[in-house]
């Protein structure tokens, strides 16, 4: 599992948050997918419709006092394949999309499926909530069996307050049937792409929408950042789609708050060289940036993406450019084309990171590399990738880029903190899943910002007897810790939690660091049948300071124990799956718990 850690450290070290943040796009609404299953569509398109869905549920935040998701299927018949208070888990949700069946063929009664929708899929008894809005997502590739009702259905659909989305795919479907299903305006409701291929390219505008219905845009972000905006100025973007970035660049900072002790922006250009237009501290003003990002010329030439990513990590964001220790550090990089150079803009994009910089790509039109701007962005990548058909439709990602920006900035919980990993090194493991667990580790490091003033971070494995693999401090910089973590050997054998927790208690946290948060998180498939001895070595823990958080993996899993090990509140402090295979997807959930605890 790979868990994105700037929020998995701040899930562990905070004791105090804004209850009222809004953590992304995650204000209670409960949201209805309506999917096309009928001869048309075919099982490779059906599979790439699936693909869709999940992709924008992952911009949600899954809970039940939260987004819940539903999915009905329609072709001659219909039918609920997931209700809405069927899972409160975005994995178990996910999983749940991905293996929903094709119907294989029949007719397109779009007017069943609505209806279905509004009387059955919002109901109480499928977990539709009085007090949630409604909001029903209908994706067609052709026209209904009878559009006028259809619109019927849809109209009957909006009169019991449900929002609806209509998205059609292909050359085949009915504009005006599909507008007549879309609420008010089109412009918001109704999407339209040539393939089922072409349906990745809306994911981030369709979520915008649906987030501005239950999360307002935000009208000032309240706490601090330093934020560099990375504008691609090469020959491809053209001077009209160049002014329209910088016109979209100017109304996010009209969403923040820019003071001296707030939020600080500056500016970098790249196209062949790379040019920093103003830095952060040359202005304390909101309209004295705006007016500066509207004055900035467009040049054209190559796509330098690896130095630009280059600069801003070396430069941008150093004292003498006016970055403020201590402030979050965001980088939001524009681009509608692919670098020249791959490999060194994923590397850059990873030195980035490993400094600490929560890394925004948003990718502009039909040339993007999708695996390039995935690169370069910060985990989740669901919550830092984002996507626009073309420039005019920047604007419509606005407030969800602005929501991520502000949550960022709202993250307070950096400072001393010495984080140690106790994982489980036992035969119970096996080598293929203790190298999942090391992955958590590695995942960590890319996004905290590590430093004898910051973050240290240490590794200890344990079977029967406990070992360190390197102590807190011992390397500087996070391509180092990296690089002695990969190192880390599988060796099996019998386990001992107690010992382990005993051993990491006395050993690996230095008194030369008093004043850190002390943070132990045991990775543990939960074996260990010892339990006097780790239940009273994880109290000592406890009461010499030291926060446990206890992640259980595999089927040996013991919920109640984890419990009696772990720091209170438990919902913050113990994790489990019964497989080590979703682990990557549970970063998603980890970082929905960021600074809550």
């Amino acid at each position: 599992m790979k868990i994105p850690l700037t929020i998995f450290l701040c899930l562990l070290v905070t004791t105090t948050t804004n209850a009222k943040h809004t953590k992304g796009c995650g204000a209670r609404a409960d949201v209805v997918f309506v999917l096309d299953s009928s001869g048309s569509v075919g099982a490779s398109n059906w599979q790439l419709m699936l693909k869709f869905v999940q992709d924008v549920i992952n911009i949600f935040t899954i809970g039940k006092d939260e987004v819940q998701v539903g999915v009905d299927i329609y072709a001659h018949t219909n039918s609920t394949e997931i209700k809405l208070n069927s899972y409160q888990s975005k994995t178990q949700l996910l999983n749940a999309v991905k293996t929903i069946s094709f119907l294989k063929g029949g007719n397109t009664y779009t007017s069943a499926g609505i209806q279905r929708m509004t009387g059955t899929s919002f109901s109480s008894s499928y977990g539709g909530r009085s007090n949630a809005p409604k909001i029903g997502i209908i994706i067609t590739d052709g026209k209904s069996s009878s559009s006028s009702a259809t619109i019927s259905a849809a109209n009957a659909a909006r009169a019991n307050g449900i929002k609806l989305f209509a998205i059609g795919v292909g050359s085949s479907i009915d504009s005006s049937e599909l507008r007549g299903i879309a609420n008010d305006p089109d412009s918001d409701f109704y999407f339209k792409v040539n393939d089922f291929s072409a349906l990745k390219s809306i994911e981030s505008s369709l979520a915008s929408k649906a987030c501005t219905i239950f999360t307002p845009t935000p009208t000032g972000c309240k706490a601090g950042a330093d934020l560099v905006f990375l504008v691609d100025n090469s020959g491809s973007v053209g001077s009209t789609n160049f002014n329209t970035t910088l016109k979209f660049m100017s109304d996010l900072v009209d969403g923040l708050d820019v003071g001296k002790d707030k939020f600080r922006v500056g500016v970098v250009t790249f196209h062949t060289p790379v040019k920093a237009e103003f830095n952060l501290d040359k202005y304390q003003n909101k309209n004295d940036i705006k007016d500066a990002i509207m004055s900035i010329k467009y040049e054209g030439g190559g796509t330098n993406t690896g130095d630009a990513i280059k600069y801003l990590h070396s430069t941008s964001f150093s004292h003498s450019s006016g970055h403020r220790p201590g402030h979050p550090m965001i980088g939001i990089l524009i681009t509608d084309g692919y670098s020249s150079n791959k490999a060194q803009t994923r590397e850059e994009a990873r030195n980035a990171r490993l400094k600490g910089i929560r890394m925004f790509s948003i990718g502009v039109g039909s040339s993007v590399d999708a695996t390039e701007i995935q690169s370069v962005a910060s985990e989740p990548k669901s919550q830092f990738v984002f996507t626009a058909a073309n420039f005019n439709l920047l604007k419509s990602i606005k407030s969800l880029v602005l929501s991520k920006a502000c949550e960022v900035a709202d993250i307070t919980c950096w400072g001393k903190t010495d984080l140690v990993f106790v994982l489980e090194d036992s035969c119970h493991v096996g080598k293929q899943n203790f190298q999942k667990m090391l992955d958590i580790v590695e995942d960590l490091v890319q996004e905290v910002p590590v430093g004898k003033g910051n973050v240290q971070v240490g590794v200890n494995t344990f079977r029967c007897t406990a070992s360190t693999e390197f102590e807190l401090g011992k390397y500087k910089q996070g391509k180092d810790i990296i690089r002695a973590v990969n190192k880390i050997k599988y060796t099996g054998g019998k386990v001992n939690t107690g010992k382990a927790i005993e051993y990491t208690r006395k050993n690996s946290f230095p008194d030369s660091r008093s004043k850190a948060k002390k943070m132990m998180v045991i990775l543990t498939n939960g074996s260990d049948k010892g339990l006097s001895k780790t239940l009273g070595e994880a109290q000592k823990a406890k009461n010499s300071g030291i926060k446990v958080m206890v992640i259980g993996i595999g089927s040996h899993t013991n919920q109640e124990l984890f419990k009696e090990m772990a720091t209170e509140p438990y919902n913050k402090y113990v994790f489990s799956d019964s497989s080590f295979d979703p682990l990557r997807n549970m970063r998603d959930v980890l970082i929905q718990r960021k600074c809550s605890a």
